[in-house]
């Protein structure tokens, strides 16, 4: 039996838990039966936030853990420099191996920080696709990208399931002509926010193992909860307000459902003041802000972490408000320093 102990740290949406799950069915089935008959701890999933979100989780392993782990994987979220260095100084100590998969481009300067234990990339550069957390596993572990292993005997199932969650993750669905799945994409990430939590987590466990056939029992299910997307979306759409923020043109609206969508078609308005499309889109739920764009140069990872405490993406990023409140241009008198109150 093997003694190799695992513990995986990963994010709560779609990527996150493919990931984390990913990554343990590629581990099972690689070459040689190292990770065979590991024992795999449960994952423990962090909400979304901007880098170091995890800490809390990291460092609270750190100081109660009396597993004899072996080994840790970090995947699709990136804790903060200094929680690195002490995972890092615990691992050294502990003798465990430990890596973090992540495709974010606000964590990419850990890749010289901790060279060989972080393994975050934006893009592939075979392929040129965008990378989620769920694809960077896959290449950095086989050694190909999905959509190059679809025809592969031993690894063209967990394959399509690798790149149905990197092309709604990264919206490639939408934007690359290309891309292997369209709306199925969408109606994945539809079906996993269906279901409470454990029951995502079943869901996804279901589709490693049996494929992406699986989804096919909920055909009803992804059918309706189409409809009533886009139903509410378009609602949405209609009470949308602008602003700007700093030299950015922005649309906002309050939206507790389908974020994602609703800034992907936000961020395509027109802005009555410019009669251009906007910079960028503004979804708030709660304190928190869900950031879109369409622009090719605007990068939403560098107005997060300026002005939401946040990061993430280029097109896509998240953050949280400071008590609710931004700065934005006063449509009215063109004040650009006053202070908006979102309510």
């Amino acid at each position: 039996m093997s003694n190799l102990v695992v513990k995986r740290f990963s994010h709560t949406d779609l990527d996150g838990v493919g990931s984390a799950m990913l990554l343990a069915e590629v581990l099972k089935n690689l070459d040689g039966g190292e990770f065979q008959e590991a024992e795999f701890l449960p994952v423990t999933y962090c909400e979304p936030g901007n880098d170091g979100t995890i800490d809390p989780n990291v460092l609270q392993f750190l100081a109660t853990n009396e597993e004899p782990v072996t080994h840790i994987f970090i995947t699709d979220i990136c804790p903060s420099e200094a929680v690195i260095a002490k995972l890092a100084s615990y691992c050294e100590e502990k003798n465990i191996q430990w890596t973090i998969f992540d495709h974010h481009i606000s964590s990419v300067a850990m890749n010289a920080i901790f060279p060989g234990h972080s393994k975050i990339t934006v893009a592939d550069q075979n392929t040129g696709l965008k990378h989620s957390a769920t694809s960077v596993v896959m290449k950095e572990l086989v050694g190909k990208m999905p959509t190059e292993l679809f025809e592969d005997g031993k690894w063209g199932k967990l394959a399509h399931v690798a790149d149905i969650i990197r092309c709604y993750d990264c919206w490639d669905w939408q934007s690359n002509p290309e891309a292997a799945y369209k709306e199925a994409a969408k109606d994945f990430n539809n079906l996993f926010y269906f279901f409470n939590f454990e029951k995502r987590c079943d869901l996804m466990q279901q589709v490693m193992i049996q494929g992406l056939a699986y989804l096919d029992q909920y055909a009803d299910i992804i059918t309706a909860m189409g409809e009533k997307e886009a139903e509410y979306i378009t609602k949405k759409l209609k009470h949308a307000r602008f602003g700007k923020l700093d030299q950015y043109r922005f649309a906002y609206v309050h939206g507790e459902q389908y974020q994602s969508s609703l800034g992907n078609a936000m961020a395509q308005l027109i802005d009555p003041e410019t009669e251009e499309v906007v910079d960028f889109s503004l979804v708030l739920v709660g304190r928190g802000v869900s950031l879109r764009a369409v622009k090719d140069d605007v990068d939403l990872s560098v107005i997060a972490k300026r002005f939401f405490n946040g990061g993430g993406h280029q097109k896509a990023s998240g953050g949280v408000l400071k008590q609710q409140e931004i700065y934005i241009e006063d449509q009215e008198t063109g004040l650009e320093s006053r202070l908006l109150v979102i309510d």
